[in-house]
Order: structure tokens, then sequence, then C-alpha cells
């Protein structure tokens, strides 16, 4: 009887959470189709800026931030968009994409396939610069660097010299090949795992923890909300993302 009591119990307290977990608010159409339909048949591309998870009575919101980068002649224009809330599933597919372009469309080719910024269309292309050798320091026996290794130079004259300048990151070959071949396959580039478990890009990058802490000390903050995200299903690995992406071939740049 005591036995039958206690199944009886922990079932019922089983329930009891389940009931309590909040549901998220839905949309109807995610923010980041919105915003491909009303610049179609333009260049540009969709950078996550900043996620957040808020709590009401009854619901879990989802809200993400965006930057959208449109090319006009030889300029390029960035826009800052507010708070936009999005499905839970979608938010989930993109919690690895911090600081990555989360849609790019360029050369008439459309991807939802999360990747670097500029990767794909103004990186690797000799329109917008080119690929110099690094110098061997020869001050460092340590050093990694060899003299057949190849940083990513962006022309002055490019429209997307400044951007590449404000992000003050070095971009390497091996990297630019590395995402060519995930590319490929239609699967997301984070780049090599440092032996401090951090990614070369996106939000397990030491670079996002350094350039977006605001976001790292609110997720912190609100560790509770961030758990509700655990359990749901994802076709994301420790390396590879795609979401819901669609496959998409790379434009053929830099090789």
């Amino acid at each position: 009887m005591k036995k039958v009591l206690h199944v009886f119990l922990v079932g019922f307290l089983l329930m009891g959470c389940s009931k309590g977990s909040k549901p998220p608010k839905t949309v109807a159409i995610e923010p980041t189709e919105r915003i491909i339909k009303q610049y179609k048949g333009k260049e540009f591309s969709i950078v996550l800026d900043d996620m957040k998870i808020e709590e009401e009575p009854s619901l879990m919101v989802y809200q993400q931030k965006y930057k959208i980068l449109t090319l006009k002649k030889d300029s390029l224009h960035v826009k800052k968009t507010p708070w936009e809330t999005v499905n839970k599933k979608f938010f989930k597919a993109h919690e690895n994409d911090l600081g990555m372009e989360i849609v790019s469309s360029h050369n008439g080719k459309l991807s939802r396939v999360a990747r670097p910024v500029g990767f794909g269309w103004a990186i690797g292309n000799k329109k917008h610069g080119e690929w110099e050798a690094v110098q061997k320091d020869s001050t460092n026996k340590s050093s990694t660097n060899h003299s057949s290794q190849r940083r990513w130079k962006t022309y002055s004259s490019s429209p997307f010299f400044w951007l590449w300048l404000g992000s003050r990151r070095n971009i390497f070959r091996n990297d630019y090949s590395g995402f060519q071949s995930s590319n490929h396959r239609g699967s997301s580039y984070y780049g090599n795992k440092d032996a401090r478990g951090n990614y070369t890009y996106g939000t397990r990058s030491a670079h996002e923890k350094t350039a977006r802490s605001s976001f790292f000390s609110r997720k912190k903050e609100h560790t509770n909300r961030w758990n509700s995200l655990s359990g749901t299903s994802s076709r994301s690995s420790s390396r590879y993302s795609s979401g819901s992406s669609t496959r998409s071939r790379s434009g053929g740049y830099g090789k």
C-alpha cells in the first residue's frame, strides 16, 4: 500500500511540475522572414546582434536583435532593429550564432545557414581584398605562424572595409577553407575549438564573450530562463548547427 502511495505521489509531483512550465509565446512569421521579403532583390545580410529571454506571468518570451547589412553601390549600410519576438524553436536553432550572419543574400543566392560575417561575399572575394602572407614572428619561438600562412586584407576602397576594420579580427585562409567545406554541406562554420572550449566564431567564441559582455552578464543573471531551452529537439551538434536552415552553396570566391 505504501509503495502504491509513493508511486502516486511521485506521479502527482511530476504532473505538477509539467503544468508549472510556461508555454512559449509564438509568432506567425519569424522576423527574419519578414526582412527577407522587405529586402527582396537586394544584397543584404542579417546578423544576430543580441538575444534574451523574458518571462511573463503565463508565457516565456524569446527575443532577438539584428543588424541588417545592405550593399548600396559603393557603400555598406548598417541598420539595427529593436527587440523582435521569435518562436522558441527558431531561438534554439540560433543559440550558438551570436555575432554571425543568420541570413545572407548575395550574388543572387539566399542562404539561411549561419556563417561568420562577410564570409562568402566579402571575405574571399577579390573585389573586396586579398590574401596576404603573414610575417613569421622570429622573436616568439612558440609562435604557430608560418610564412606560408595567409591572412585576409580588405581593400580600403571596399564598402566592407570599415566593418572589417571595426571588428579587429584577423581572418586566416584556413578558416575560410573550413567555411567553404561546411557551406558545401549546408552546415554552419564556427571554427576550431581551443583547449578552453572556445570556438572562433559565434556565441561560444572568446571574441563574442568580450565584444558582447552585456549578453553574457544578462544570461548568467537569468540562468533559470535559459534552462527553459533544455530538452527541446535541435539538429545542432557540438560543432555544426544548421537548425531549420536551407542548404546553400558557396559563391565560389577565394579559390
